[in-house]
């Protein structure tokens, strides 16, 4: 038997001038009951969020929480999820070098980030199945808060 996750991620706005957009949930695919299952932030399977500004020639200092759950759910049946430094990162381009990692348990603070100048955050996470879980479909939500300072 194996169990399939995926995670719906949201994304909240605080300003009309500012845009976020999740490009892909996180994901730890097929994984057998008993068995722990990673994603980094370097994966593919990790969510991955990208926001911008669109005040023109101005420079903006960002506030970035993330509302994490502690569980997977399918029904009455939870797994443990953690998120760890390690899972976690952002960058302003769209790739692996050259990304700094940081504990989404804290806020990320973001400063001086010019107009239309995207910024993409990628989170993993890491999960462990007992033999009691049942199989399917467990989810959880991620929600990304966005602030311009």
């Amino acid at each position: 038997m194996f169990l399939l996750f995926i995670f719906p991620v949201s994304a909240e706005l605080s300003a009309q001038s500012l845009y976020a957009f999740t490009l892909n949930n996180l994901n730890f695919g097929d994984v057998f009951i008993g068995y722990s299952s990673e994603v980094r932030h370097t994966d593919e399977n990790a969510a991955k969020f990208v926001f911008l500004h669109t005040q023109f020639f101005r420079r903006k200092d960002f506030l970035i929480t993330l509302t994490l759950p502690n569980y997977l759910r399918r029904g009455n049946d939870k797994i443990r999820i953690k998120f760890k430094r390690r899972h976690a990162a952002w960058s302003f381009r769209d790739r692996e070098y050259g990304r700094r990692r940081f504990n989404p348990h804290s806020p990320l603070y973001i400063n001086n980030v010019g107009f239309f100048r995207p910024v993409y955050i990628w989170l993993g996470g890491k999960i462990i199945t007992t033999t009691g879980n049942i199989p399917g479909l467990h989810s959880g939500t991620i929600i990304l808060t966005v602030e311009m300072l």
